[in-house]
């Protein structure tokens, strides 16, 4: 397997290490996504801990340490620093903001995934190779990943209209419905993130909790580029989720900045 592709960034990146000021494109995290996406397309326990290794205990039935068979390396990256941290809640004002370090959108830089140990098994190729396209189309990288940070996008030869995105979903065997908010929402990274991080405390099954123990939101909402112009991208594993949370939006006592009644179901 040998894969390649320039990604940029289309919204804040939130990603970083050890240093809380000095934000980094991590390959631990992007490793971290790829595996989380591979899962949700279908990978079993067995076929995640042969392709990216794992340890003895890695998940019932699933014995002994293994090393990944993929290598990942980051390389030209072109980013800049933001001079002052952006807000992970731009919906809100001052502290409530909750800023952070970042790079600022238009960062890019180049991933190459490649085998190591010899080849790999052509289907776990496939299957691996379908979760880094998903990755890029639907899913983020670091802090904020489900609420606009860090969106990213193909830098090259991306897609340009809805009927493309459905066609190339439908082509790596991702079920996911999506939807995309109408351009009425904004069509500039601070507008979609601003909408991306405006949403509600209930249901948490829906939106997700951060106090009194986490609970991850299945809801997922990013920056894409259609045709030269930024969208609003919604989508989550199943139809009923994502129709509970246009609901529940609609019903805010105060607008919705991602306008749910201008939600449109592109795929599947």
């Amino acid at each position: 397997m040998d894969w390649q592709k320039q990604i940029e960034v289309l919204s804040p990146l939130f990603n970083r290490g050890a240093f809380q000021n000095s934000p980094e494109i991590r390959v631990p995290s992007i490793r971290g996504m790829v595996r989380w996406w591979f899962r949700k397309l279908g990978g079993t326990a067995e076929e995640e801990k042969s392709v990216f290794g794992g340890m003895k205990n890695f998940a019932p039935r699933v014995d002994g340490v293994r090393a990944s068979q993929l290598t990942f390396r980051v390389s030209d990256i072109q980013a800049k620093k933001s001079p002052q941290d952006k807000p992970t809640l731009p919906h809100k004002h001052g502290g409530q903001s909750s800023p952070k370090a970042a790079f600022e959108p238009g960062a890019t830089f180049t991933l190459e995934v490649f085998s190591r140990f010899g080849s790999l098994d052509s289907q776990l190729e496939t299957k691996a190779r379908n979760a880094l396209e998903v990755w890029l189309l639907l899913g983020s990288l670091g802090l904020r990943a489900n609420r606009g940070g860090g969106s990213l996008w193909p830098k090259e030869n991306a897609l340009t209209t809805p009927e493309e995105l459905k066609s190339r979903l439908a082509e790596l065997k991702c079920p996911w419905p999506v939807y995309l908010a109408g351009t009425e929402v904004g069509t500039d990274w601070l507008s979609l993130q601003k909408a991306a991080t405006d949403t509600c405390e209930q249901p948490e099954s829906i939106f997700g909790r951060a106090r009194g123990g986490r609970l991850s939101s299945p809801l997922k909402i990013k920056a894409i580029r259609l045709n030269g112009t930024l969208r609003l991208l919604i989508t989550a594993p199943t139809e009923q989720i994502l129709q509970q949370a246009q609901q529940a939006l609609r019903n805010k006592p105060t607008p919705a900045l991602s306008k749910p009644g201008t939600w449109k179901k592109i795929s599947p």
